[in-house]
């Protein structure tokens, strides 16, 4: 029971529910029901990595005489440079197709721009300390080409990117991003920096949606800044209004970005965000997710063992952008929580050893989302080939084309379905 009055139950039952103001008093009972709605997923396809940790992916429809086909791109995490492009036009059979190696021992991360011609993957690690960006010509993924690299200032190292409207915004060095313009990109340019003034401060990741880039920030939390949002139009009408952080946008730019609020996190642990438009109640929501390593052991790591990480993904309520609220918590007690997804109202969360999850986020979001019996489904990437055998270690998930795809640090990329009839839609 909130202080305002509003009741979520956890588990089924009776329950009543009892109220009293001035003298009076009035009480009802509520009967609560099992959500059911578990369902199960199978393996459509697997692209083994059996030699190196793999790390992020990004999956999307090929253009010009490859359009009609459907590719992916995975990166290495600790190993010699690699990113690794798969054709997955036929998701059963997930097919290597072309590696581009860089100096570099991780390729943390690999964005994909939206018109499909262009990559970007980040460098950790080089031998040069030019840890920078990369930045790939993919309109023909079976002959990747690179076209240009960025290391002005990126020398601490780009760990997370996002690819938007021609721009690449790059976390450079734990404590910034940068925001480069890739319109030509043989000539990438720096067009403008954003970074707190908080000291000590950090930054792992950053998320664009609709002219609003979302950065992790661990222990300062998200920042919601405004690097163009929507322009005013009828069309982004119904966005703009449905979005408040939108309605306040409108000073800031690529070239200029301006901080429109944030949120705090006080345990340190805000690794992800991700926000979303909630299809069945209109509420506008930011995930930000944890990553925690409270039993963290460098050694057992270094030797190939697997390491036991926790956290959950936090729900802020932005009705009121000055003052976003923590209204739920989706956290797996045995598991540690990395990249997500939302697509409608399925939250599609990357959990490390947990495998990948599936929740059902429709609905008032309210308390503990996974005692609730909101988690659809679950799936864990094994296989006695991989790089730690049949060890689960999601990292990243994306729904595509019905089908959702994941990368696992310990055996690769994978494509999964639901296998029954009362599926969520992912398409």
């Amino acid at each position: 029971m909130t202080g305002t009055g509003k009741f979520v139950a956890e588990t089924a039952g009776i329950y009543t529910v009892r109220a009293a103001s001035g003298g009076y008093s009035a009480s009802k009972s509520i009967r609560v029901v099992p959500r059911n709605v578990t369902a199960d997923l199978e393996l459509v396809g697997h692209g083994l990595v059996p030699s190196v940790n793999t790390s992020d992916l990004w999956v999307w429809p090929g253009v010009g005489e490859h359009e009609g086909k459907d590719f992916a791109v995975t990166g290495t995490w600790g190993a010699n440079g690699d990113a690794y492009f798969w054709d997955v036009t036929d998701p059963s059979n997930i097919t290597p197709i072309d590696t581009i190696t860089v100096d570099a021992r991780t390729v943390n991360d690999v964005k994909v721009s939206e018109d499909g011609k262009t990559c970007v993957i980040t460098r950790e690690g080089a031998s040069n300390r030019k840890n920078g960006i990369v930045i790939l010509d993919v309109s023909d993924p079976f002959n990747v080409e690179i076209l240009s690299e960025y290391n002005d200032d990126l020398t601490g190292g780009v760990h997370n990117v996002f690819v938007y409207q021609n721009h690449v915004f790059a976390v450079n060095n734990g404590r910034k991003f940068d925001i480069i313009n890739i319109e030509n990109p043989r000539e990438p340019e720096r067009v403008s920096i954003y970074e707190l003034k908080t000291p000590g401060h950090s930054i792992h990741d950053v998320w664009v949606v609709d002219g609003i880039a979302y950065s992790s920030n661990w222990t300062d939390g998200i920042h919601m800044v405004d690097v163009g949002g929507l322009p005013f139009s009828e069309k982004n009408l119904p966005m703009i209004q449905a979005n408040p952080l939108l309605e306040a946008a409108g000073k800031g730019d690529f070239s200029n970005p301006v901080a429109i609020t944030h949120k705090d996190d006080q345990t340190g642990r805000n690794h992800a965000a991700f926000p979303f438009l909630s299809e069945s109640t209109g509420k506008f929501y930011v995930i930000g997710g944890d990553e925690w390593f409270p039993f963290r052991d460098s050694n057992a790591e270094a030797m190939g063992r697997l390491s036991n990480p926790r956290g959950g993904y936090h729900f802020l309520d932005m009705d009121d952008i000055h003052n976003p609220e923590e209204v739920a918590l989706y956290q797996v007690p045995e598991a540690g929580s990395h990249n997500m997804w939302v697509q409608g109202d399925t939250l599609y969360a990357a959990y490390y050893q947990g495998g990948l999850r599936v929740v059902d986020i429709s609905g008032e979001l309210l308390g503990d989302l996974y005692k609730q019996g909101r988690e659809i489904a679950f799936f864990h990437g094994r296989s006695p080939e991989g790089y730690i055998p049949n060890a689960p270690n999601a990292w990243g998930p994306q729904p595509y084309k019905g089908l959702i795809y994941f990368s696992d640090m310990n055996s690769g990329l994978y494509a999964v379905r639901f296998s029954t009839d009362e599926k969520k839609e992912t398409d």
